[in-house]
């Protein structure tokens, strides 16, 4: 066992043990990890010669694996923030390491951790569909589906509706055809059965949509999207031909899934309340916090809460 670095943990988390109970787990996982591959390196060593970001990573992966609970966004920031304070607390005491000098609870390492994670924990951990690089691949393919075939014009809308409001995928895949008012470019959302609402589409939306329902060669369908034969979207049919360019440019995290939560992200910061958003989405509640919890990554939550309540 690292007995040195078991020690800076101990005497570290006895200051804080009273305001963060819950990052005892973190520092137990993380001197696991550390044990199974550096074992016998003095405190300073690890941190100044050995520790970088990918073994920050790949120890919260071992935390979130030991743990039946830990499958949301929330969970790993509390290990990157609790990796935070840690090394505060070694740069008071002169190890500096410059791998952790930037932090390590950073979008782009909550992101990177979380998409590996998906298909380990089945997909229990969604993020948003936001990075600036895919997000500019997605546009580039939307502008290139065939706007006369109305089963990738179809696609191109329901994109462009689960970025923009954020509807789980049942949602869009209930939708009737009498839900679309044409002539008023309004949507009704009443994916539950009880409570419904109707929405004014953004004009490019329903003006495509319009498009859409005219070019769709089945008259007496039940549903407002279908398959290029006419039968009900599925899970693999909602996206299916982005999806399938997007795995060519190995663009792995597409869903409907992270898409929606993109849209969800859009509402957040529009104001929208969390009751607002599931009514409007169909996401439940943890959903909404995780994609929350992922905006708040870069921000400093205690100066943000703060301000708000001067």
């Amino acid at each position: 066992m690292n007995l040195e670095l078991k020690q800076a943990l101990d005497e570290y988390y006895k200051t804080i043990k009273e305001i963060r109970p819950n990052y005892r787990t973190c520092y137990n996982s993380f001197l696991e990890y550390c044990n199974g591959i550096y074992s016998k390196r003095s405190l300073r060593e690890l941190f100044e010669r050995h520790i970088t970001i990918f073994h920050i990573k790949q120890a919260c992966k071992y935390y979130i694996e030991k743990s039946k609970k830990a499958t949301s966004v929330e969970a790993v920031q509390r290990f990157l923030t609790s990796m935070d304070y840690f090394y505060r607390y070694l740069k008071e005491n002169d190890i500096i390491c410059e791998s952790l000098e930037a932090g390590c609870r950073r979008k782009e390492i909550v992101h990177d951790i979380c998409i590996n994670l998906n298909n380990e924990l089945k997909k229990k951990i969604y993020l948003p569909f936001d990075g600036k690089r895919e997000r500019k691949i997605l546009d580039k393919q939307i502008a290139l589906l065939h706007n006369q075939n109305f089963y990738q014009l179809g696609q191109s809308i329901i994109c462009r509706l689960l970025l923009t409001y954020g509807f789980k995928e049942k949602v869009v895949v209930n939708f009737k055809r009498q839900d679309f008012d044409s002539e008023n470019g309004k949507l009704l959302i009443n994916y539950n059965g009880e409570n419904s609402i109707s929405i004014n589409l953004f004009q490019d939306i329903y003006q495509d949509l319009a498009e859409y329902c005219t070019l769709n060669k089945y008259e007496e369908r039940v549903y407002l999207f279908t398959k290029s034969n006419g039968t009900p979207l599925t899970s693999d049919s909602i996206l299916g031909t982005l999806k399938s360019r997007l795995e060519k440019m190995d663009i792995t995290n597409f869903t409907p899934t992270t898409v929606a939560l993109s849209g969800v992200a859009n509402l957040i910061e529009r104001g929208l309340t969390l009751g607002e958003i599931k009514l409007l989405t169909g996401f439940e509640t943890q959903k909404i916090e995780d994609v929350s919890q992922y905006l708040l990554t870069d921000e400093n939550v205690d100066k943000v809460i703060n301000e708000k309540m001067k």
